[in-house]
This record gives C-alpha cells, structure tokens and sequence, in this order.
C-alpha cells in the first residue's frame, strides 16, 4: 500500500479544510442579510396557510413588519393577513390584548313558584316584601311568590351591574398600589365598558410605570391607551360588538351570530373592523366548546327527566320497557337537548349532536351511577353478573352481538310462556312484571336509569359494582328448616328476592 509524503498530506489537508469553509460560508449566506436583527425568530402563518420565519421589529394597533430570517425580505402584514387566530396570540404577547373574561360578582338567585327565576341583589327585605335591584332598575317581589329563600350565585358582572354600579363597588376592594395593579384594574373595567374610569386608571399606570422606571409596563399601557382611544372614537362600534361578545359567553350564539352578520352592514366603514374579523374567526370554535359544556351539563338532567316519566307506568311488560330504554328513550333526550341548543344554533342535526356528546371526555365530564336494585335478576343471570370475575381467556363462540342479542330475546320469550302456562295450572311464578308493579317509583326509576345507562350506547361504562342480596347473604338461596314425621330437614329454596342471582347489580357511567 502506497504512503503518501509528508508534503503531498499537507497540500491535501489544506484543500480540504478550505473547501470545508468554503460550503460553510456558501451555506451561510443567504442568512447574512438577517444576522444582525434583534430578537428571535417568530414563524407567523397567514390566512392563505403560508408560513413566514423570521423577526418582528414593528408593530402596531393595525399589524405588524417581519424581516424574513431566509433572505431578508421585509412583510408589511395587518392583521386582518394572519391565520385566524394567529393575531390573538401576538396581540396577547405583545399587550394589545384586552382582557376577554367578563367579571363575576354574587348576586341573589330567586326561584318563584311559577317556575320563573330572577338574579339580581337583595338590597332589603321586610315580612311581606324584598327589593330586587338588577342593574338601574328595582322591584319589589312578594315572598309568597317565593318557592325558596334567596341562593347566592356567581354571574357575569354586566348582568346586574351598570358600569358605573361595577366601578364604584370593585373600586373599593381592588389594591391599587402599583403601576401594573392600574393597568389591570382598567383592563377589567374596559371589559364592563367602563371606558372613562378604565381611561383614568390607565394614565394612573402609565404615571407609576414612569416613576418605577418599568419600561415593559410603560409599553403595554400606551398599546392598550391608543387601543382604548380607537374604542371610545367609535363607542357605536364597540358596543356593538361588545354587545355581540356578551351573547356569546351567556350561550346565546344565535342571537349573536344574527348581530355578528348585521355588523357589517351597519358599519361598512368600520374602525374596529379588526377586531369584528378577530370575533368572526373564532365565534365557530366558542360556540362548539359552550355546546359541548351544556351537553355535558344538561344530557343527564334530560334523560332523569324522560326516565322518570316513563316510570310512573305500572301495567307494562318488562321487555318493552327494556327495549324503551335501549330504543325510544335516547330519541327522546336528543329532541329535548336539540330543542335547548337552538339559542345557540337552530339548525343543529342529531347527527351534529352525537359528534359534540362524543367530544364530552375534554370537559371532564362527571362520573354518575345507578343501581338495578332488587330487579337485579330481572336481567338474566349473564348481564346481572356481568364483570363480578374476570375469566382468564375469552372464548370465541363465533356469534355475532345480533345472534347474541336474538338467542336473548328468545329465552325471555320462552320464560314468558313458561309463566303463562304455570299461571293457567295454579302454579305461578314470581315474574318482573310482578316486582315493577310493587316496586317504589325510586326503585322503578333507578332500574330504567341504570338499563339506559348500560344499554343504550349514549353513556360510557366505567365499572358495575355488587352488593349482597340482603335476604339470602349472597348465596341465592335461603334455608327453611322443616319438622315431620321423619324428624327435621333442612331444605334450601330459591331466594325469593334475588330470585337465585345473589347480587345487586349498580353501574358507574360517564
């Protein structure tokens, strides 16, 4: 093997480190141009999906200039450019941002007897009457128009206050001891439309953040005065639109979708057209979330409702109540729940509403229960001790879930005519239609709850619990001790109340 001279190495290793640094420098230029701007790289995406990499060295109430971290390329883009949503996040960032959360204050809940309710504060009370004030009006209401004492409640601060009645009385809680408590006192009052007092604290901020040399407060405060300024130029404007953002976080999305669509039109020129197109982009997102929240608040008060109607009926088969329950009943909460969802969409399909009951698992719904109770047996022995043991394999019988279900349906037929013909010879069994009828409606209603819950697919099985039957201890059979002739016999008979399944059968869903 030939060796190279020490010189020939040399001369080589040279040619290859400058070739090295040569694809280094070749690499590198197209970044030169943008080597010496301050900050980091922002990726920023456009309405049209582009995605742009680069710094932000301006930026303003009507958008903002990037210089390309690729070439050096300079995009004067407003913000109206930005993917919806994108402009949110930078105005947050940058402090353009004005808080969008409502405040909440107590208020007084009152239930009236006619079903109606009103909220607003108790200002006094004597032993005919009470003063409601909601907002700048006062009404006496009569406690015997009352169906309970007055419940404190949390609710939107506009819904009982003026602007004028929130300042006053959050004034006096508030700690205002620096430039930066200033600032986010007045975005809370801008949030109520309280756009003079909000003013006022503003200029207080920006005179702290002066005097505490607090130049990142300094900047976020001019924003959000020239913001504030723009807001009062066009007060019509932003009421409007303020108007609009109320509706929405009270659930009445129909409404304010209707006055999102007349916006335009009532203001072609608009001077928050920026902030209408801000709205715009995200009013589908936050009327999906409110639907799902109330679905996932309402569903369960639907179906107590259905359920425990149906419950009340006593001349029925237990099968056609079962099948009720797996069939008619899920039909029947999703008219109620459509019909509640039209303040928020009118044409919601029931297609559109099992999607958003699916999405129910991001809002953590909570976890329910009912219990079959002592009709517990009534469901056949394979169902009413579904998952008390685990089997160690599971065999494959090769049946399909309808097979299953007919070979079900079958033995309850036949155990039907079994009844049938033990009751024409005097020989009568205890059947489900027998426990239904003497069953309490609470026990009637927690049996239907229960069935719906595991069968009808609209709830989540999380686990079945099992309890003793309280007559037999859990063994399925009692034992009568019997004196005759031949002395004394113990003989065991089926347990009259589990009707030998030995169990009570509850069920935890979500």
């Amino acid at each position: 093997m030939s060796r190279l001279s020490p010189a020939m190495s040399s001369k080589k290793a040279m040619r290859s480190l400058l070739l090295l640094l040569f694809t280094v420098l070749a690499a590198a230029a197209p970044w030169s141009a943008a080597q010496d701007l301050p900050g980091e790289n922002e990726i920023v995406r456009l309405r049209d999906g582009r995605l742009l990499v680069g710094n932000i060295v301006e930026h303003d109430l009507d958008g903002l200039v990037l210089v390309s971290s690729r070439h050096g390329g300079r995009y004067a883009l407003s913000w109206n450019d930005l993917f919806p949503g994108e402009g949110q996040r930078l105005k947050t960032s940058f402090g353009y941002r004005q808080q969008s959360g409502i405040p909440t204050v107590t208020a007084d809940l009152l239930m009236l007897k006619n079903g109606g309710q009103l909220v607003g504060r108790v200002l006094r009370k004597d032993a005919q009457f009470l003063e409601l004030r909601i907002r700048e009006n006062t009404t006496k209401v009569a406690l015997r128009m009352l169906a309970a004492p007055p419940e404190p409640v949390v609710v939107p601060a506009d819904q009982i206050l003026t602007p004028e009645q929130f300042y006053d009385e959050r004034l006096l809680e508030v700690n205002l001891d620096s430039g930066l408590r200033h600032y986010e006192f007045a975005q809370e009052l801008r949030s109520v439309y309280a756009l003079e007092q909000a003013q006022q604290h503003l200029q207080a901020a920006s005179e702290a953040a002066e005097a505490e040399g607090d130049q990142a407060l300094a900047s976020r405060v001019e924003v959000a005065l020239d913001e504030l300024e723009q807001t009062m130029a066009h007060r019509e404007e932003a009421a409007a639109l303020t108007e609009i953002r109320q509706l929405m976080h009270r659930g009445r999305f129909t409404t304010a979708l209707e006055k999102l669509d007349a916006f335009e039109g009532q203001f072609p020129q608009a001077g928050l057209r920026g902030e209408f197109l801000e709205l715009q982009d995200r009013f589908e997102e936050e009327r999906k979330a409110a639907m799902e929240r109330h679905l996932v608040s309402q569903w369960f008060k639907r179906v107590v409702g259905v359920v425990k109607r149906k419950s009340y009926e006593s001349n029925v088969t237990m099968d056609s109540l079962m099948s009720w329950a797996e069939t008619e009943a899920p039909s029947k909460v999703r008219e109620k729940l459509l019909d509640d969802l039209k303040s928020m969409k009118d044409d919601v399909s029931p297609e559109e509403l099992d999607s958003l009951w699916g999405n129910r698992f991001q809002h953590t719904p909570r976890r329910l229960q009912a219990t079959y109770g002592d009709g517990t047996w009534i469901l056949g022995e394979d169902k009413a001790l579904a998952g008390l043991e685990v089997e160690e394999e599971q065999i494959d019988d090769g049946k399909s879930p309808e097979q299953r279900e007919l070979e079900e349906r079958t033995r309850r037929y036949l155990e039907n005519l079994d009844r049938a013909r033990r009751k024409a010879s005097g020989d009568e069994e205890y059947s489900p239609e027998d426990w239904w009828r003497k069953a309490t409606a609470t026990e009637r209603f927690q049996f239907l709850l229960a069935y719906y819950a595991e069968f009808s697919g609209d709830y989540k099985l999380h686990r079945a619990r099992f309890d003793n039957c309280i007559t037999c201890g859990g063994t399925g059979v009692i034992r009568v001790t019997e004196v005759g002739a031949e002395g004394a016999k113990e003989k065991r008979h089926k347990c009259p109340t589990c009707q030998g399944v030995s169990k009570r059968r509850a069920v935890y869903f979500y």
